[in-house]
């Protein structure tokens, strides 16, 4: 029998820290149980919360940590049964505790009133919590909530069994309960102390712990009267640990209990040496400090790499001369392989500098993979293969195989970068992790120290070593008991994608757009389709390292096979040549589709019959790489432009929609009843209705474009861009070649009444409207603002246009708020309202500025794009009063002819001050707002409504009034 953990409990603030850490420096399984109970907190057993967070401290800042264990009594245990709250239990993990004991009793101070109930709260613990080892303390009273694991033939790894008898009352036991028949943890407790512990440890070894690894627990024992107060005594807890080291820890087992592992895989090379025996025995051990950790990994894998080096190919040389005389070419020999080392991050660095002391010539190539959970794909998160520097030899330096997964997606990644022959140099492996190798990658060897019976649930290998890395480095992870890393409990594939998922798609498109621009020269020169690796998920790629062949992109070229589609999907994550995704922020819900199976992840669209319901394009623009620079101008027609790329498997995303559809706005109405409009038939209907041709398009960035637009350098641009975005795109970093970004923004919609195809003719009268977001106004009538009025009254414009023979266009931009977004924006209404002195138009801008920093994000500077996409080179009616956007859309080289404002009756009486300020500013006033662009004073009369600082609803509703004042003046 060998013990675990010597428990010693009932630690308080009677006991200073620092004697418990010296303690456990020289007693490295003692384990400190504190008591948790809020009725008593202060008293002795029950330490103040100051005195834990002293004790966490001390016990993280040992190496190895202290061991703690908190012993739930009072209501904190109550929660938990009663209600499987697990916020007081997920407190306890920062603090260092690694096990949580159940002390459900009425002794101390638990009332339960369904315990059928509880045993459901606490597994559902259990298993939510794999961080924490759980203790459920075994007796009559609480046995509906043990012996369901009991019964359990797989119970959950991190569950544990502590007979005690007594309650917790201290009283010795006379009989033990025999071990479980699952096989899962047990300890023993009752009465324990210095003069009972030798005669316990006995019996129990002679006894049903025989050949057993368990823990014994104690509390009562520990305690005297010390200065007239009941105080943990550390005279008795060191007693007890002298007594239990004299008695030995550990007592070797006559027999392995455990059935001998089937023989390896035919492709292990498994080490019988002893002198690695011993050694690898010493790294096991969770004693052994980092620093002699690091160096059993450096001499351990000296020897098996030296077993390893065994097949190495070599030459002969003909130019070695001993100080007897020339060496025949039989008898010099040189290695003849390119040798690569590729340690995986982060375990694997303490592989390399043995390697490289058998290796010196070998270049070293690092991968970097993790895994959260046994069952999950490993992550890449670092890879910088070279591409054009492939080694004949690849050794992968692992030093635990465990599921195998992190191994397999090396071995895929290796292959793929044409590694001929790859060798795997391990210390320790599971029998499943290597016979799921061998079943994937059988041309691979590996050679390895030791074989591992079984897998625990968690994904570690038992026995095993536990984290390597955190083993390696002594990071706070490398606590073992907060991993369960060593306790133990017995439990009983990655590949390449290989399918496109492109089953008969429809392509062909119904419309064609493009014409002559469409036709492709020598489709030859379109590389083969590459689908994502699905060994493992890249948490960023590299520029210039091997996996990265992004497909062609020529911005700006004058055809669609000179230029290349934008490939922004994760079908072809080797091959994209944009970052970021498609649909912007709507990817998410894409994400959510596909995690809960409503979405095949790997469906194709069918695109053939979504093609424009009208021609639009090609233009010259769409061949200038500076004129449009975010939108792909070819969005609307990939069945068409890329066809071929379609047809080879490659999964190209329309970026743009054209369609038609009727329209009808009640103001619209109004404007027939009042005589403004009249129906035609046509443009518009007798009921309201407007024929409009319309575009969804979705925003397509080309960096060095945009960066020049705001005159800054693409790395300002893309620094920027990171930073701002919280790091969600680090490939904004890692890869500059990627000079596409698709980013998490809304884009626009494009409503065109009259012929598309007249646009781009200068002869023919044009009527623009560019319309920024307002969803409280555009959709529901808010009158704080003249975004819904101005925009109905360019859709009448734009209606009279096309009823003339002309063409009209309003373009809706999602930029809700100036772009600063909604939130921000009614934020911005709170303090205009309750402004001292009210909302009024001097301060306008002012308070935009002091919520946001700053009063306007839509940098019309990219806005002029759309309209060059749509052929716009003249417009005889420009429906906006904003001087950025006339300044943007003139500066591009398009010539605007009138500007009309919006007519002073369809202002809102509350939005006068938006008028006023926007006016004062620099807007065009037009002939009827001259007065505001003239007369300071304006601004200081024109007022809005007014809030005051009630939250009541009777109060609240009946504010709003004191509006005064109008933009164009008395």
């Amino acid at each position: 029998m060998s013990l675990s953990a010597l428990g010693l409990c009932g630690v308080d603030d009677s006991i200073d820290v620092e004697m418990l850490r010296i303690l456990s420096i020289r007693y490295p399984l003692v384990e400190y149980g504190v008591l948790f109970r809020a009725d008593k907190v202060g008293q002795p057993r029950y330490p103040t919360q100051k005195w834990v967070e002293e004790l966490a401290a001390a016990a993280n800042a040992c190496q190895p940590p202290m061991r703690l264990a908190a012993h739930l009594c009072g209501q904190a245990c109550a929660t938990l049964l009663n209600t499987g709250s697990l916020e007081w239990v997920h407190a306890l993990i920062p603090m260092g505790f690694s096990r949580v004991q159940i002390n459900a009793t009425k002794v101390n101070g638990v009332f339960v009133p369904d315990l059928q109930k509880a045993a459901v709260h606490l597994k559902n613990a259990i298993e939510q919590t794999p961080e924490l080892d759980f203790i459920i303390q075994a007796n009559e009273e609480t046995k509906p909530l043990w012996e369901p694991f009991m019964a359990d033939p797989s119970p959950p790894f991190n569950v544990s069994i502590l007979f005690d008898a007594s309650c917790g009352t201290g009283q010795l036991a006379t009989t033990f309960a025999p071990k479980p028949r699952n096989n899962m943890r047990f300890g023993y407790a009752g009465g324990l102390g210095p003069t009972t512990v030798v005669e316990v440890l006995r019996a129990l070894r002679d006894g049903p712990a025989k050949g057993e690894t368990i823990w014994i627990d104690m509390e009562s024992g520990l305690r005297s009267k010390i200065d007239g107060k009941d105080a943990f005594d550390f005279r008795k807890a060191q007693t007890v640990c002298k007594l239990v080291d004299k008695e030995g820890w550990e007592q070797p087992m006559l027999k392995d209990p455990a059935p001998p592992p089937p023989p390896p895989p035919p492709n292990v090379r498994k080490s019988g040496h002893p002198l690695l025996a011993h050694k690898l025995t010493l790294m096991r051990d969770f004693r052994t400090p980092p620093r002699d950790f690091r160096q059993l990994l450096r001499e351990v894998t000296f020897h098996i790499g030296y077993e390893a080096s065994s097949e190495l190919a070599t030459e002969p040389r003909c130019d070695v001369i001993s100080p007897c005389g020339p060496v025949p070419p039989s008898q010099a020999a040189k290695l003849a392989e390119r040798i690569a080392l590729i340690p995986i991050l982060r375990s694997g660095l303490g592989m390399v500098d043995a390697m490289l002391e058998l290796l010196p010539n070998a270049v070293v190539h690092h991968i970097g993979l993790f895994k959260t959970g046994k069952d999950t794909k490993p992550i890449e998160y670092y890879s910088r293969l070279p591409k054009d520097s492939v080694a004949d030899l690849a050794f992968i330096l692992e030093p635990c195989i465990a599921t195998s997964k992190t191994a397999l997606a090396a071995i895929s990644k290796l292959k793929g970068w044409g590694a001929t022959k790859i060798v795997i140099v391990s210390i320790i492996a599971s029998f499943e992790g290597l016979a799921d190798l061998q079943k994937a990658h059988p041309d691979v060897t590996v050679y390895t120290v030791h074989v591992d019976s079984a897998l625990r649930r968690d994904g570690f290998v038992y026995p095993g070593f536990g984290d390597v890395g955190d083993r390696q480095f002594g990071t706070p992870a490398g606590n073992p008991t907060s991993k369960n890393i060593y306790a133990p409990v017995f439990s009983a594939e990655g590949r390449l994608r290989t399918d496109s998922a492109i089953t008969s798609p429809l392509h062909k498109p119904v419309t064609r757009v493009l014409g002559e621009y469409a036709a492709y020269v020598d489709i030859s020169k379109i590389p083969e389709v590459s689908l994502t690796e699905a060994s493992s998920t890249a948490l960023t790629t590299h520029d210039g390292s091997y996996g990265s062949e992004p497909v062609l992109m020529n911005w700006g070229a004058p055809s669609p096979e000179l230029r290349g589609p934008v490939l922004a999907t994760s079908r072809h994550n080797n091959q994209r040549n944009a970052i970021g995704a498609h649909s912007g922020g709507y990817s998410v819900y894409r994400a959510l589709a596909v995690v809960s199976k409503a979405l095949d992840d790997a469906y194709f669209p069918k695109l053939g019959m979504t093609t424009p319901v009208a021609r639009i394009g090609p233009f010259p623009a769409w061949r200038d790489p500076k004129r449009i620079v975010t939108i792909d101008p070819y969005g609307h027609a990939i069945s068409e432009g890329f066809g071929p790329w379609l047809e080879k498997g490659y999964d190209v995303r329309p970026t743009i929609a054209v369609t038609k559809a009727h329209i009808e706005l009640p103001e619209c109405r109004e404007a027939l009843r009042e005589g403004r409009l009249t129906a035609d038939g046509a443009v518009l209907s007798a009921d309201g209705q407007s024929f409009v041709t319309k575009a969804a398009i979705e925003p397509v960035w080309y960096l060095p474009g945009v960066a020049e637009r705001f005159g800054v350098t693409e790395d300002e641009l893309r620094d920027a861009i990171f930073k701002e975005t919280n790091s969600m795109y680090p490939e904004l970093l890692t890869r500059r070649d990627l000079k596409l970004f698709l980013p998490p923004i809304g884009g626009m919609t494009v409503y065109i009444w009259g012929d598309p195809e007249k646009i781009n003719d200068e002869s023919v009268e044009l009527t623009c409207r560019v319309h920024d977001e307002c969803n409280g106004s555009d959709v529901f009538g808010s009158d704080i603002c003249t975004c819904r009025p101005y925009l109905t009254h360019a859709i009448e414009e734009c209606i009279k246009c096309a009823q003339r023979g002309g063409t009209g266009i309003v373009v809706y931009f999602r930029k809700e708020g100036r772009a600063l977004g909604e939130v921000t924006k009614y934020l911005v209404y709170n303090m205009r309202k309750r402004q001292e002195g009210g909302d009024k138009a001097a301060e306008y801008f002012n308070c935009t500025k002091e919520v946001a920093g700053v009063t306007d994000t839509r940098f019309q500077v990219l806005m002029p794009d759309v309209l060059h996409w749509l052929g716009v080179t003249k417009i005889h009616r420009f429906i906006s009063m904003s001087d950025m956007k006339h300044d943007a859309i003139v500066s591009t080289g398009i010539k605007i002819v009138e500007r009309v404002e919006i007519p002073p009756e369809m202002v809102p009486k509350d939005a006068h001050v938006e008028i006023a300020a926007k006016v004062a500013a620099g807007y065009h006033s037009g002939e009827s707002f001259k007065a505001a662009a003239t007369d300071p004073s304006l601004l200081d009369k024109v007022k809005g409504r007014e809030y005051t600082s009630t939250t009541e609803y009777e109060k609240s509703v009946k504010e709003g009034h004191g509006a005064q004042g109008k933009a164009q003046g008395a």
